[in-house]
């Protein structure tokens, strides 16, 4: 569990930072959705390959767990993004507003990515 907080950690980091960088009232986007979906990109690549290397050491296929993962996040990215452009529409600083969907999307997420993605074996470890 203290690998996926590490890369979970350093995934935020780079996503927030993208994000930020790129939606800003006078920034080059105004779009909610194209700039979590740019930041998200570069995130979500270093969080796959991360995780199933180092994190749960997964022997399954990348045809396979890439599937699941890309299922799993195009599911959590849609809802992550809708909670966020409603913060943000509502008036909340788009700096504090990107924290809050990843308090919510976080738990799920591990134990998605536990279970039904990154398989290894018979045994599964926590």
């Amino acid at each position: 569990m203290l690998r996926w907080a590490i890369v979970g950690v350093i995934t935020f980091i780079i996503d927030y930072t993208i994000f930020i960088l790129l939606f800003q009232p006078l920034g080059p986007l105004r779009s909610v959705f194209l700039a979590n979906l740019i930041a998200g990109i570069f995130a979500t690549t270093f969080n796959y390959l991360t995780h199933h290397r180092w994190t749960f050491k997964s022997d399954e296929n990348h045809s396979i767990s890439g599937i699941k993962y890309l299922l799993n996040l195009v599911f959590w990215w849609f809802v992550g993004t809708s909670i966020l452009k409603g913060l943000i529409v509502s008036g909340l600083d788009p700096r504090l507003a990107k924290f809050i969907p990843v308090l919510i999307v976080t738990p799920f997420n591990y134990f998605v990515l536990n279970y039904l993605v990154f398989k290894r074996g018979v045994t599964r470890h926590l």
